[in-house]
């Protein structure tokens, strides 16, 4: 599934350019050095993390798109950091585990 289509179908806040790329596994963590072993090209990354940190693993992962949930929050100067980046970073009103079982529901 697309990203754009992803964000469409889970009422995702896009908060930067959600893109055409193609969502190819998940990946779920807050400890960046554990997610730079896990999370691949294509991977959605569902975090709790707005530390702007989280934008350079997405990049050298490649990753396809962030999701931040609802506890965390978002800042303004992520999103332009991110924008600048060229990272696809999305919220979400939904809590990290509904977050987390919707993802599963809508990309099986």
């Amino acid at each position: 599934m697309r990203v754009d289509s992803f964000a469409k179908e889970m009422n995702l806040t896009v908060l930067t350019e959600a893109g055409d790329a193609e969502i190819r596994d998940v990946c779920i963590g807050d400890l960046l050095s554990i997610v730079m072993n896990t999370c691949s090209e294509g991977s959605l990354w569902i975090t709790q993390q707005t530390h702007p940190n989280i934008l350079q693993v997405a990049s050298l992962s490649d990753a396809a798109a962030i999701v931040i949930p609802a506890e965390a929050g978002v800042e303004q100067s992520l999103i332009d950091k991110a924008e600048d980046m060229g990272v696809c970073l999305l919220s979400s009103e939904l809590g990290i585990y509904e977050l987390a079982w919707r993802t599963h529901e809508v990309l099986k």
